[in-house]
């Protein structure tokens, strides 16, 4: 398992892998499963990390349905951390220092 924390300093939303394969990734929050697939979490991650870097953009990450489950969009404002079904729905608001350590987690910090 791999736990990927998303924070504001108050609050934490913490999204485990529980499994993967080479074709899906098995997530878990507040013990609510969602599946995507490992393209799809990849093109998340890049996406995250270039609106990491550049301080604007959104990171979207669907599941295997195609509906969203996570946003994340960062301008120069700050982070707005969107949480969607069937994941508990909540906005975390915080700033980029909180997701240097998220960037590091999610693994694609050496792919950009």
């Amino acid at each position: 398992m791999h736990t990927i924390e998303f924070s504001n300093g108050n609050e934490v939303a913490r999204v485990v892998i529980i499994s993967a394969s080479r074709e899906q990734v098995n997530l878990m929050m507040d013990e609510q499963r969602v599946v995507t697939t490992v393209t799809t979490y990849l093109d998340f991650g890049e996406a995250f990390a270039s609106a990491f870097h550049s301080l604007q953009g959104t990171a979207t990450l669907h599941d295997i349905d195609g509906n969203t489950i996570i946003n994340v969009l960062f301008s120069h404002r700050g982070v707005s951390l969107q949480f969607h079904h069937p994941l508990p729905e909540k906005t975390l608001q915080t700033d980029q220092s909180y997701m240097t350590e998220t960037m590091r987690q999610i693994g694609i910090w050496n792919r950009l």
